[in-house]
């Protein structure tokens, strides 16, 4: 069950279609729904030693300003459909804010952020990849260009047998119970795959919550994975996709694998991911 749901604003793009889909989310679990304005202040405005303390103030009311202005979109959004909702801000430079906001997005059901537009960059863009690693709880990712509200009537279910995935398909089962249909593709599924982690089993392992699916069995070169799964969401009319995000180790931190990133980087629908 989703009750607490978070949406992570940017303050320097428009918010209105990420704000859209969030309140669409939680107006269809009945859920509470925070909305987070994320400004991020400049290392450069924060290390200057002339007049520093006169651009880290010029920057600083900018941004306070940009933060009424998005969340004043926020409140007047959540009222118009009578969503249980509160509002936040951290304003704080980059190295600080993300770690800050990774920290906050731990306790809530769901954390809804925007895909990054590689077009727009922003200090934000990593704050979708630092939830997926360190909230611990789903996350959910809207392309940049999306547009109205999320409509998972039918979903697409990414399954390899690993942790991840078994993650995200149990993270998505409120989604999965609204849906009138749900697909599981597995891409090059060996045939010798254990039975206890097959596709075949998952079908089962949905069937008995009730949940009908369909198994597409495909195979792909490794740097086509993902163009294949959002090939076939586009087939089929997926209105969203779940996936286990992966990622690699390196000194601490972790970085995207490779068909993770590649969604990230296409998808063109929502995204629910979960570590």
């Amino acid at each position: 069950m989703l009750s607490d749901i978070a949406v992570f604003l940017p303050i320097d793009r428009p918010a209105g279609a990420l704000i859209e889909s969030a309140t669409s989310v939680a107006s269809a679990f009945k859920a509470h729904l925070d909305g987070i304005a994320c400004a991020y202040l400049s290392i450069s405005a924060m290390a200057s030693f002339d007049a520093a303390a006169v651009a880290l103030a010029a920057e600083r009311e900018a941004a306070t300003s940009q933060v009424a202005t998005v969340l004043d979109q926020f409140e007047i959004s959540a009222r118009a459909l009578g969503l249980a909702h509160d509002t936040r801000n951290t304003l704080d430079v980059g190295y600080a804010a993300t770690p800050e906001l990774t920290g906050i997005s731990r306790l809530y059901d769901l954390n809804v952020v925007q895909q990054p537009d590689p077009n727009d960059p922003y200090p934000t863009d990593e704050l979708p990849e630092a939830i997926l690693f360190g909230s611990g709880r789903p996350m959910l990712m809207i392309p940049y260009t999306h547009r109205g509200p999320v409509s998972p009537e039918r979903i697409l279910v990414c399954w390899d047998g690993g942790a991840p995935a078994a993650r995200a398909v149990h993270d998505a089962l409120p989604f999965l119970r609204k849906a009138s249909g749900i697909d599981v593709v597995t891409i090059n599924e060996p045939e010798d795959v254990a039975e206890a982690i097959s596709a075949s089993t998952l079908k089962t392992h949905l069937l008995r919550r009730g949940l009908s699916a369909r198994v597409h069995r495909l195979t792909a070169e490794s740097a086509n994975i993902h163009n294949t799964i959002l090939s076939l969401a586009a087939d089929n009319g997926s209105g969203l996709i779940v996936m286990g995000g992966y990622g690699h180790s390196r000194l601490r931190e972790l970085v995207l694998g490779g068909a993770t990133r590649g969604i990230m980087d296409s998808m063109t629908v929502p995204i629910l991911m979960s570590h």
